[in-house]
């Protein structure tokens, strides 16, 4: 099925609105025209009915003797007499007006075209009567005293022509008007879609690289939300190409040093003797295992940029306590106390599977920095909002650097304990998107580093 154009769907539409418009306000006026016209047919038939009246009883024609006999007078020679303004006025409708006199229930006067005898006298007033198929307005004038009945008829055929004549006159200028507004139409819709087909264009003749978001300024208000929709899904796609390249770049940057060092080591253990070639292999494995790190570190920041995160209700203690359970074995050998406190029942609104990531990341990082018998501890409060502390007895980090240690591959200067510098950057990346407040503080004791994690009282998501 051909689908039809927006230009043509809106010309349609309108289209026929504007022709039932300006036909419904022609059946309008020429309904009220009619009434009007009714009206004044009506008044012309009583002054009509006044006038002869008066002719008539001054000229006593057919009115006079003591044997009244029925005579038929023909308009145009009864009204020569007559002055010009009252003969104008009978003879403009002569072809469609008649008259009958009756007395004393006698037709004795009557017009040519009147119907005679056998069409009794009407009631007083107006009347409407069919005779030889014709339809009839009549106005009767009747003196009881004289017994005298005066009546002017009107062919209704009369009006029936002139309502046609009306209908045809006013067809020709409403069908001109139409056209105008229909040609107005067209070319109002072609300049309003205008500023759409510069903005299609100017879209089509966009390069593959060129993400940017595309001008509104000129786009018709009602298409705003579109071309809103379409930059907001520019933002998501050049977002997703800018993490896929910053993946690629920080592989690159990352992994080249352990790539190297596994190579020389390599060389080294296919040179060396028993005890070096031990040594080589330990030394080996340690960058292997540093390789794996990094390459499980590089691919969950880039599962975070496009990682959905439903919001559910989450209980806080439980989650705290299942990340822990996850990554106790990591500092089995350091002899670290490991601590959970704090409210059983604090909930947030969160999405459980980041937020426990989030967690592992954290605990991953105190147990790499806290030394031997060293302690971490996670504590579950309610303070302005929901908050999930974790404390560590490791070197801390100074409160000038706490903003920096965020950043991917940074890592403060003399650090001894290995790492690569991406542990707290995956964890302000999720908690960014969790809409968590991140950050780090002294405990209580001075010594070691706090990480606070701050959960919103409402959030909502965005996969």
């Amino acid at each position: 099925m051909k689908r039809l154009s927006l230009r043509r769907r809106l010309f349609v539409l309108i289209a026929a609105l504007t022709i039932a418009a300006v036909f419904g306000v022609q059946v309008i006026v020429i309904r009220g025209a009619e009434k009007e016209i009714s009206e004044e047919y009506n008044a012309k038939l009583i002054s009509d009915a006044e006038i002869l009246w008066d002719r008539i009883r001054e000229s006593d024609v057919g009115l006079s003797g003591d044997e009244v006999t029925e005579t038929e007078v023909d308009l145009q020679s009864l009204v020569a007499e007559l002055p010009a303004e009252d003969r104008s006025k009978i003879l403009d409708y002569a072809d469609t007006r008649a008259f009958r006199i009756w007395l004393n229930n006698k037709l004795v006067n009557r017009s040519k075209n009147a119907p005679n005898e056998n069409v009794g006298p009407v009631g007083r007033g107006f009347n409407d009567i069919v005779v030889n198929e014709a339809p009839w307005r009549v106005y009767s004038l009747q003196n009881p005293t004289h017994e005298l009945i005066f009546e002017v008829w009107e062919n209704l055929a009369g009006r029936d022509r002139l309502r046609r004549e009306m209908l045809l006159g006013a067809a020709g200028p409403m069908i001109g008007l139409a056209a105008v507004l229909l040609a107005a139409l067209f070319l109002s819709i072609d300049i309003g879609l205008a500023e759409l087909t510069r903005a299609v264009d100017a879209i089509d003749q966009r390069s593959e690289d060129d993400l940017s978001p595309i001008d509104v300024a000129d786009v018709p208000y009602e298409l705003t939300p579109v071309f809103d929709a379409l930059n907001g899904l520019l933002e998501k796609l050049r977002r997703a190409i800018a993490l896929e390249r910053d993946f690629v770049d920080n592989a690159a940057h990352e992994l080249r040093t352990p790539l190297t060092v596994l190579k020389l080591q390599s060389q080294l253990a296919a040179r060396a003797g028993e005890q070096e070639r031990r040594e080589a292999i330990d030394a080996l494995q340690l960058g292997i295992s540093r390789a794996i790190t990094v390459v499980e570190q590089l691919l969950m920041l880039a599962r975070l940029g496009t990682q959905d995160a439903p919001v559910e209700r989450v209980n806080l203690f439980n989650l705290a306590q299942t990340s822990i359970a996850v990554n106790s074995t990591l500092p089995i050998g350091k002899n670290i106390t490991l601590g959970l406190e704090g409210d059983e029942n604090l909930t947030a609104s969160t999405n459980g599977k980041l937020a426990a990531i989030l967690i592992g990341v954290l605990l991953d990082n105190a147990f790499k920095y806290t030394p031997a018998a060293g302690s971490v501890t996670v504590r579950v409060v309610k303070e302005e909002t929901p908050t999930i502390i974790i404390d560590d007895s490791g070197p801390g980090v100074p409160a000038d650097k706490r903003e920096k240690v965020f950043d991917r591959f940074y890592r403060l200067a003399g650090a001894i304990t290995p790492g690569s510098g991406l542990g707290l950057a995956i964890a302000k990346q999720i908690a960014e998107r969790l809409g968590i407040t991140i950050s780090l503080a002294d405990p209580p004791g001075g010594r070691g580093l706090r990480v606070l994690l701050q959960f919103p009282l409402a959030f909502s998501a965005e996969g």
